[in-house]
């Protein structure tokens, strides 16, 4: 099996990318990996996000300095080697920096997909579009799928990120709309991912939500021995934490596994 290579930028901050690198693509990956460790590096000089991860046993983490020749480098060495890995790429100049330096050196043909993450505002259409377009006038072939972000239900994704599909409604102008600009054949690569509480309290454990959910842990058993109200409570919310994220990874998590693997194998997504 190929070891697959996938990066996530979007030039607009707050959008998520390192949550959905860290949530959704490193366990995909390290699925794909039969379960051992796959590589992650982040190319951020404003943050650090993979701290907040400090007890995921997902990946090997590294954070890169965003300097022209230090990232060509590490471009270059990494892309060159067969490993599974993630790639987070910062907003802003990092975003600008790196898709130069990758067109620059030539190393994006080493790269199984690309994931633009966005919300569901209308700048976020904008940047992704952006994105979208330097991509492809960097590598025309490349591989590219979008992550709609903090979902309020996938049930009605169109009605929310409008931005993305058009006006479903038939009111408003939708030309500006995301789908109407990109290649046929990216127009189903999408994946969605649905808000939760679950993912603010992974990130306080320190771990990913696939990590929370594949643990085997009998807090019940534990709840009815305890004999102090705190102690009830901790395990109480223990609990509720631990269950919600089993329905995530198993409502949310295996279907974004199931999408990301027919998009890289270029097949079309039944949505």
């Amino acid at each position: 099996m190929k070891k697959l290579k996938v990066l996530v930028l979007s030039s607009k901050g707050g959008v998520g990318k390192s949550t959905i690198a860290m949530q959704v693509v490193a366990p995909f990956l390290y699925e794909k990996n039969n379960k051992e460790k796959i590589n992650f590096y982040e190319f951020d000089d404003e943050n650090i996000d993979l701290l907040s991860y400090g007890a995921s046993n997902l990946s090997k983490r590294e954070s890169i300095d965003v300097e022209e020749f230090v990232i060509m480098d590490k471009f270059i060495e990494i892309l060159s080697r067969d490993e599974f890995c993630c790639i987070d790429v910062g907003g802003n100049k990092s975003t600008s920096l790196c898709l130069e330096v990758l067109n620059d050196c030539g190393m994006m043909n080493e790269i199984d997909l690309v994931l633009i993450p966005l919300l569901d505002g209308e700048q976020d259409a904008v940047n992704a579009k952006k994105v979208y377009n330097q991509l492809q006038e960097i590598h025309p072939s490349i591989n590219i799928s979008f992550a709609l972000n903090r979902a309020k239900n996938s049930k009605f994704i169109e009605y929310q990120f409008d931005n993305f599909f058009g006006d479903i409604r038939g009111i408003f102008d939708d030309k500006a709309a995301v789908i109407n600009n990109i290649k046929k054949e990216h127009k189903k690569n999408y994946i969605v991912i649905e808000d939760s509480d679950i993912i603010k309290f992974s990130r306080r454990f320190g771990m990913t939500i696939y990590e929370m959910a594949e643990q085997e842990r009998d807090f019940i058993s534990k709840f009815k021995e305890a004999n102090v109200e705190k102690e009830k409570k901790i395990l109480a919310f223990k609990n509720y934490v631990y269950q919600n994220g089993k329905k995530y990874y198993k409502q949310v998590l295996k279907k974004c596994f199931h999408d990301l693997d027919n998009i890289i194998k270029g097949k079309s997504n039944d949505k």
